[in-house]
């Protein structure tokens, strides 16, 4: 064995299992008595952003003040909402510590440019689709927010606010998502938010009937046209319409209203859109989803649609236009095709172009449009977008446009031959996330309709992890991403609906692995494992579980079907309206401790243990007192003992917003709820420190959450990141990493070593002084070219990470020495708050400068300040690198002394 592969397995020897040793031996010692936090000890943990940005994510509305040409805010589905005030050169996010991130409708006030209002929830109606509590109004450009309620609203389709009067804003609800619920129709205010009337309530069959559009006549505000949407959405199916949606008109504010039929389709509607000429108000265009089909009565169709039969054969995408201001329309759109639709839950917009009546478009997977008011339609109008959201043109220029889609924003300012889009903006939307064990480790996680990437965890020497650095490898809506963690050569993922391949990461071959038997039921987000015991193991899991003993060559079944099997719930043909297969697998897991001991749970509530690989399984659904019956949202396997395994499940869908967490310690058949205090949230994840089995780690839909004492006791980790929902998070077994994956902004990752230390014992000390991460010089070899506009990402800092506990805040200065041997070398100053707090040593040591170098640095300084130079060089030190080895770092705070070790060790992976 040569001396750089000696090395190496000295150096990973140590970071696996020499500086864990203390810990190790602490988590033994731990007695699992509550410790209860305050939340504000945990406000200096920071996290890192590291992308990717090349797919960006999902834009819904646009609004721009009419007043700063240059100033425009970009809502996003989950990614929060984002302002610019140089035409989308750079982007600042102004929404991000609000208590939810989804977003339905933007809208400024006409009259006032520093009046925003956001309607919370989005309106597009997919599988991921968030729900908001209200609309938050902001009088300062987006600087502060008020909630100024319908909180039970959920979802918002629209604002209008008076081009007059700011104070009059009208909000089309459109209410709960997977449930029936009364805070749906249109709400109008006219004191500014203070107080709200319900001017536009439609019901059918004792049912409220959301809004999800409302246009106004741009010359009289007091005439305004509503589009009523009658939808439901179950975890089994979608209803993409009823009897109730239709198409509304009012010419009195909102006092009485007039339902529009004359030239309308009637029966089944979906969901619509509107639009009004600027320049002719008697001009309205509507895009419908007609949902009825030929030949069958509407009672019928609406019963097929609950049942959850599919919907082939429907009308579905329609155009229309009314000239005389709603009286009477016209059908412009051609028979027997649809424009838009594909599905019309999920798009339902149309635009008027505000300079030429004629010109139309309509939001799809593509931009249909037609130039000469239908008579001609293009099915795609612009090369650039694909699954659309949002269209803004420019009042003053037509050519001037702004277009939100599945895959970011685009600008234009030739009419849409040429797109600029800005892709730098971390935007997204993981479903999970996997990590290699090379160095630095490696991330990859597939994402909303934006394929599965690649990208490094951090950069050598500190550097910004770029777009550049990122790498495609899957299409479709990205799934699992799972690594050969023995050779960190091979990655698993997939695409919806367990499309599943094998990549070669040295050669770049790819293969489908994918079990090819007709009759099985794949979840939209079907889980992969690689055994724990053997890498070359392999499960994947469908409405059963399947096992492949050589990476995916070829496939055993081990499991019957170990769902329900419900046959009311099985949507006919694929996927049914909503895209959707039920009864399905959504989670496993196999202890780390014992071969072939594997749990499961399903997105229909159930939960199974397997002892012997598969040969025999229990059913543990019934022994779980407290299950809802719920969608499984993870088993996860102790990694302590054989007989424990945690259990989350999600009530999202059923509307159900606590938080369900359950340990069993008996291999599944007691199960006890460790809830604790979480706040409420429905629970995506939940991992077990592998370091400290007290420490345990929960996504939820608004963010991380710990717990010390095993689930007695939670307190939120949000630190630095936005609210996001978290669908997926991982501790790195070497480097102690958390990995957060949102459904929104990306990847998140921050060092939590400290906080596997931390004890009981530790939190009644006036000064603690965690164990430093040993530093690793990285050799940067990056001699690339980057864009002035590029994301930059933030990679690991290239200093020694010093983290300290102070019990209360201390008077007086914290400083930090670092001593190599007796000398001391370098002095640093910390924060004194009380808390988690954080000092960085950039590898260097100091030494004061002589008096000459005094005189020749105060010179030098003077000439670059008169040349208009600044510099932030320390005028009484010189600083310079320190070698690899062993340091020695003490705090001092508050009267009190510790110390610990810092270790420099090489770069032997460049």
């Amino acid at each position: 064995m040569n001396l750089k592969r000696t090395l190496i397995c000295l150096m990973s020897a140590f970071i696996l299992t020499g500086s864990l040793t203390s810990a190790a031996q602490t988590a033994k010692e731990k007695t699992g008595a509550a410790v209860r936090l305050n939340e504000s000890l945990f406000q200096a943990v920071k996290y890192r952003s590291i992308g990717p940005t090349r797919q960006s994510g999902r834009f819904v509305d646009f609004a721009v003040p009419r007043q700063k040409p240059f100033t425009f805010y970009a809502a996003t589905a989950s990614g929060g909402l984002w302002k610019t005030v140089n035409n989308g050169l750079t982007f600042e996010p102004i929404f991000d510590h609000e208590r939810v991130v989804s977003i339905g409708d933007i809208e400024v006030a006409p009259s006032s440019p520093e009046v925003i209002w956001v309607g919370t929830g989005e309106a597009n109606n997919s599988r991921s689709t968030y729900w908001g509590d209200g609309v938050y109004k902001s009088t300062d450009g987006g600087k502060t927010w008020k909630n100024m309620g319908l909180k039970d609203t959920h979802h918002i389709g629209r604002i209008l606010i008076d081009p007059v009067n700011p104070d009059v804003v009208y909000v089309a609800a459109l209410g709960h998502l997977y449930s029936e619920n009364d805070d749906r129709g249109l709400y109008k205010t006219t004191d500014g938010g203070k107080t709200w009337q319900r001017v536009l309530e439609v019901r059918v069959e004792n049912r409220a009937v959301g809004v999800v559009d409302v246009v106004m006549d741009p010359e009289n505000s007091s005439v305004l046209y509503a589009a009523a949407y009658d939808r439901l959405r179950k975890p089994w199916n979608y209803q993409l319409g009823g009897p109730g949606s239709g198409i509304y008109k009012t010419t009195d504010g909102g006092r009485t209203w007039k339902k529009l039929e004359n030239g309308l389709p009637g029966g089944i509607l979906g969901r619509i859109g509107l639009a009004v000429y600027l320049r002719n108000p008697r001009i309205v265009y509507a895009c419908i989803e007609n949902a009825n089909k030929p030949g069958m009565s509407p009672e019928d169709r609406y019963r097929e649609i609950v049942l959850g039969l599919p919907s082939a054969g429907m009308i579905d995408g329609e155009v229309y236009r009314s000239d005389d201001g709603g009286e009477s329309w016209r059908k412009i759109s051609p028979e027997g095709q649809s424009i838009g639709g594909a599905p019309g839950y999920y798009y339902g917009q149309i635009v008027v172009d505000p300079n030429d009546d004629k010109v139309v478009y309509v939001l799809s997977v593509s931009v249909l449009g037609t130039r000469d008011a239908g008579r001609t339609w293009n099915r795609r109008v612009f090369n650039f977008g694909g699954d659309n959201h949002a269209l803004w043109i420019n009042p003053e220029n037509s050519n001037h446009m702004l277009l939100g889609y599945d895959h970011g924003m685009g600008v234009t300012y030739d009419g849409g031959k040429t797109w600029y889009h800005p892709d730098f903006l971390p935007l997204a939307q993981f479903y999970a996330v996997g990590l290699d064990n090379s160095y630095p480790y490696r991330v990859a996680g597939g994402t909303q309709d934006n394929g599965s990437h690649l990208g490094p965890s951090t950069r050598p020497g500190g550097k910004p992890v770029r777009l550049e650095h990122w790498a495609t490898v899957g299409g479709g809506d990205g799934m699992y991403n799972v690594f050969d963690w023995k050779t960190n050569r091979y990655l698993y993922n997939e695409s919806q609906f367990g499309a599943i391949q094998r990549i070669d990461l040295q050669t770049g071959e790819r293969k489908s692995i994918r079990y090819q038997r007709e009759d099985l039921r794949w979840n939209w987000c079907a889980p992969i494992m690689v055994s724990r015991h053997n890498s070359d193991v392999i499960y994947h899991a469908a409405n059963i579980l399947l096992k492949s003993p050589y990476r995916g060559e070829y496939w055993v079944e081990v499991s019957p079907d170990l769902t329900t099997n419900d046959k009311e719930k099985l949507p006919q043909g694929k996927g049914g309206d909503g895209n959707i297969q039920y009864c399905t697998i959504t989670t496993i897991d196999e202890s780390p401790l014992v071969e072939g001991l594997l749990w499961v749970g399903t997105d229909d509530g159930q939960v199974w243990v397997t002892r012997d690989g598969g040969k025999n399984w229990e059913k543990l659904t019934d022994k779980i007192k407290g299950h809802p019956g719920y969608w499984v949202s993870r088993v996860v396997a102790s990694n302590f003992s054989p007989g424990t395994a945690y259990l989350t499940v999600t009530g999202f869908r059923q509307d159900d917003f606590r938080p369900y967490i359950f340990k069993t310690d008996d291999y599944g058949q007691t199960w006890v709820p460790i809830v604790g205090n979480l706040a409420e949230g429905p629970v995506n994840v939940i991992r077990e420190d592998h370091r400290n089995p007290q420490l345990l780690i929960a996504g939820t839909d608004f963010g991380v959450y710990a717990t010390l004492d095993g689930g007695k006791n939670w307190f939120n980790l949000k630190g630095n990141m936005p609210t996001q929902p978290v669908h997926d998070l991982i501790i790195h077994p070497r480097d102690n990493d958390l990995v957060v994956a949102t459904h929104g902004r990306g990847i998140f990752i921050t060092d939590i070593s400290w906080l596997q230390e931390l004890t009981p014992e530790i939190l009644n000390r006036e000064l603690h002084l965690f164990s430093v991460e040993p530093k690793i010089r990285w050799i940067d070899k990056d001699m690339g070219h980057s864009s002035s506009l590029n994301y930059e990402g933030e990679s690991e800092p290239e200093a020694a990470v010093i983290n300290y506990y102070l019990k209360s805040e201390v008077g007086g200065e914290v400083k930090v020495r670092i001593y190599q041997g007796q000398m001391l070398i370098n002095e640093l100053k910390g924060s004194s708050g009380a808390g988690f707090n954080q000092v960085l040593w950039n590898l260097t040591a100091r030494r004061e400068r002589t008096p000459e170098e005094k005189k020749r640095f105060e010179q030098m300084m003077t000439r670059m300040a008169s040349a208009g130079y600044r510099s932030q060089v320390d005028p009484n030190y010189v600083y310079s690198p320190v070698r690899e080895g062993e340091y020695r770092v003490v705090v001092e705070a508050g009267g009190q002394q510790v110390s610990g070790v810092i270790r420099i060790l090489p770069d032997l992976w460049n």
